[in-house]
């Protein structure tokens, strides 16, 4: 799931909070989206894994920089082929007036649904320099947070 991680403890959990602090989904949502809805199927097949993947690689970037924003997952079995056919795979974004939008996520790439995402979500990219990175320190063996 995650490539290239350090082998020992502190780095990895520096390089894990690092991957959700920053990166293309660390975004500020408005406060017109009052939540998250991300539903699809267990089963990979029939268009279902890039949905999987923006759940494992970009809502936790999303929620990192967006803590309140409620954000849920519904997963769900197929038990017979129909029910595997028929499930689909949706995004929903709720607004605060009550209305919400519907994204269809089925057959597409995590990196289309993001940017799906943020086009109907407004939502605006951070900039780098004011994400939260942890780095360590030249001078000394300790970690600091640089925005």
């Amino acid at each position: 799931m995650f490539k290239a991680l350090p082998k020992s403890r502190v780095p990895r959990q520096i390089a894990l909070l690092n991957r959700i602090s920053s990166g293309p989904a660390a975004v500020n949502l408005p406060t017109k989206v009052s939540s998250i809805a991300l539903s699809f199927k267990f089963q990979n097949s029939n268009g279902h894994m890039g949905a999987r993947r923006f759940w494992q690689l970009y809502l936790p970037q999303v929620q990192f920089n967006n803590p309140q924003v409620p954000i849920s997952i519904n997963r769900f079995w197929a038990n017979n082929r129909e029910e595997h056919a028929n499930i689909p795979a949706t995004l929903t974004i709720t607004f605060a007036d009550g209305s919400s939008k519907a994204i269809p996520v089925q057959h597409k790439h995590s990196d289309e649904i993001l940017k799906e995402f943020i086009e109907a979500a407004g939502a605006t990219p951070i900039p780098i320099e004011q994400q939260v990175i942890i780095k360590k320190s030249d001078e000394s063996d300790k970690y600091t947070a640089a925005r």
